[in-house]
């Protein structure tokens, strides 16, 4: 990727992905072509992505990076923010790509937020070099460890267990679950 990007063409194959063109779409084109240029990874599998949203924008950012969350190269920090990193896990290197667009809102026209692609990345985003820090568990590759859980037996995998009074614990059982289970 670089200057010679086809800014329109990704943007289709994200639109084909996604479902609908919109502005998390645009910036999360942005976002990863610029990322993926920083990263400067030579084999696609030395890439780990950190999008920061759970909208529009982290489909576009997998669409064009090619990271997936099965194979643990897309990394989910639902902070809110149109932001994502970008782990170049050869060489070590690491950047975070955010949104920095402050021109007029695009809205529903699709025109402006196509014409949003042509303009230089000073204008779209904004990056800077970090610190990327990602536990060895949270690696590609197979599971470093596997428990069963003292409490409900389930398996737990790559250290997201925590103590409990019946040993390792996963964090539905210790509270922090996203479901509750139905009464009957």
């Amino acid at each position: 990727m670089g200057r010679d990007t086809d800014y329109q063409k990704l943007l289709g194959e994200c639109i084909s992905f996604h479902g609908h063109l919109c502005m998390g779409q645009v910036m999360g084109v942005r976002i990863a072509v610029k990322g993926l240029e920083l990263a400067a990874t030579k084999d696609p599998r030395d890439l780990i992505v950190a999008v920061e949203v759970d909208r529009c924008l982290a489909d576009a950012v997998l669409t064009v990076t090619g990271t997936r969350l099965g194979r643990r190269t897309l990394k989910l920090y639902p902070y809110g923010r149109m932001a994502a990193s970008f782990l170049n896990t050869a060489t070590g290197k690491a950047f975070r790509v955010h949104a920095a667009y402050e021109g007029p809102p695009a809205g529903d026209d699709e025109a402006a937020m196509r014409k949003i692609l042509e303009l230089p990345d000073e204008k779209i985003v904004a990056w800077e070099e970090i610190e990327f820090n990602l536990a060895e568990e949270e690696l590609p590759g197979k599971p470093k460890r596997v428990v069963a859980c003292g409490v409900c037996g389930e398996r737990v995998f790559d250290g997201k267990d925590r103590p409990g009074p019946n040993g390792p614990t996963c964090p539905a059982c210790l509270g922090t679950a996203y479901y509750s289970r139905k009464s009957t």
